[in-house]
């Protein structure tokens, strides 16, 4: 019987997860495939209850931070981060993990390999962008995040040690080096929202947009492109993170090369 992994979210159309992973099954011989699952939040845990059959999952918005509830047990890196990314079985339960937080280091050391110093500011304070502060704060000078919603950007930067600087009307004052997306502005294709005022982004400070498109960047990436960045496409994220996945549910090594030219 074919092995079954999956990916939860709401919505979940946009997710290059299924391709990129069954890419690498393919590549593999594996008899197993990745399937899409569109699951709203208030269905979340009777979803999970369902689907015994599926060995694995990578979960994404908007359940990152509330699936814990639904497994047996969560690993220590997703209690410190405070969300879970990825479902596995270990001694028949199920655990979750975050590949969030190293994946996304990994993909912004491609291009930023010292983080020594540098000033960065988050745009977010959801499930990825508590992975990202998580996975910076050893390595960083200084984290500022920016959220529209106070209560949860004051309550995200208390708990890791970092600044919260305010609302997105805010951002006029900060000066970073790393400006990094971790909200789900740029999700929608049709979107007009721009996310940073015309004229912020200088050609020294990296841009990161965790969000992506099928093809082609981002607005917001656009943007930075037009200022003269150095911009990282969230599909590198995407690509490390769900390597450690696929090596955690299958223990074979993630092909590389096979899934990433999947998604790019």
């Amino acid at each position: 019987m074919s092995r079954l992994f999956g990916i939860i979210a709401h919505p979940v159309a946009h997710s290059l997860s299924p391709v990129m992973h069954n890419a690498a099954f393919q590549a593999l011989g594996m008899d197993a495939r990745f399937e899409a699952f569109d699951v709203p939040p208030e269905q979340l845990g009777s979803f999970l209850q369902q689907r015994t059959e599926v060995e694995g999952f990578s979960v994404s918005l908007p359940h990152k931070e509330k699936v814990a509830a639904c497994l047996d047990g969560v690993d220590l890196i997703a209690q410190q981060i405070g969300a879970v990314n990825t479902i596995y079985h270990k001694e028949g339960k199920r655990w979750g993990t975050n590949t969030d937080a190293p994946g996304f280091l990994a993909a912004l050391q491609e291009v930023a390999p010292d983080l020594s110093g540098k000033r960065v500011v988050v745009l977010g304070a959801g499930g990825t962008a508590r992975a990202v502060v998580y996975a910076l704060k050893p390595l960083v000078a200084f984290i500022t995040i920016i959220n529209r919603t106070v209560p949860h950007g004051v309550a995200l930067a208390k708990e890791f040690g970092c600044r919260y600087g305010g609302k997105i009307e805010d951002l006029l004052t900060e000066t970073p080096d790393i400006l990094i997306n971790a909200t789900s502005v740029g999700l929608e294709e049709n979107e007009d929202f721009l996310l940073v005022p015309n004229g912020f982004i200088k050609p020294e400070v990296v841009i990161f947009d965790l969000v992506y498109r099928h093809e082609g960047a981002t607005k917001f990436l656009a943007q930075a492109q037009q200022a003269g960045a150095k911009i990282i496409d969230g599909r590198r994220m995407l690509l490390h993170q769900g390597m450690m996945q696929f090596e955690l549910w299958t223990g074979q090594k993630a092909p590389k090369e096979v899934m990433e030219k999947a998604i790019f």
